[in-house]
């Protein structure tokens, strides 16, 4: 009996201990949409850290999950708090500096301006509001479609695609 009860609390434990993984560090998630290709891939598994949303360590070219109405996405911070964010002539410009978009881009953007966001105040991304953007541009259900991202409704950095086995990979900005 003593060694059922033994066993019984060791699994308690390990479960609470994933649990609180799962919770407060790290998930595991899958891919349903190709809107970042060829960055991740429809059915493409990946491990999203929550540490970088909980501390405010998201940064320009970070692959994320957000939320939004519900739903949960993925696509690159392109723009963080306090910058101003314009496509000219399919160039990304960050305060007023060209910035050279080191990832692989389906269908480019040509022209942008933050003012011409939903629900957006001007040229300067207001504080803990991110601008989103999909790799693959053409599927436009990011800050195109709904606006800036509010930092709470940011899950974590994508930092692991474990499947397809053959693309494995680790890190996932410029």
């Amino acid at each position: 009996m003593r060694k059922i009860v033994k066993y019984l609390l060791s699994v308690i434990i390990a479960i609470i201990i994933v649990m609180l993984i799962q919770a407060f560090i790290i998930i595991g998630a899958v891919v349903k949409t190709d809107s970042m290709a060829p960055e991740l891939n429809k059915d493409d598994r990946i491990l999203v850290s929550k540490v970088q949303a909980a501390f405010n360590q998201i940064h320009n070219s970070d692959v994320i999950m957000y939320r939004h109405n519900g739903h949960t996405y993925f696509g690159r911070v392109i723009g963080t708090p306090g910058e101003s964010v314009e496509y000219k002539d399919g160039q990304l410009f960050r305060d007023d500096q060209l910035v050279k978009e080191r990832y692989d881009i389906k269908n480019p953007i040509q022209n942008l301006a933050l003012r011409d966001l939903k629900h957006s105040e001007g040229d300067i991304l207001a504080p803990k509001h991110y601008l989103m953007l999909n790799d693959n541009r053409a599927q436009q259900q990011d800050s195109r479609q709904f606006g800036t991202i509010h930092q709470k409704d940011i899950i974590g950095k994508v930092v692991l695609r474990y499947y397809p086995f053959q693309q494995f990979k680790i890190s996932f900005n410029e």
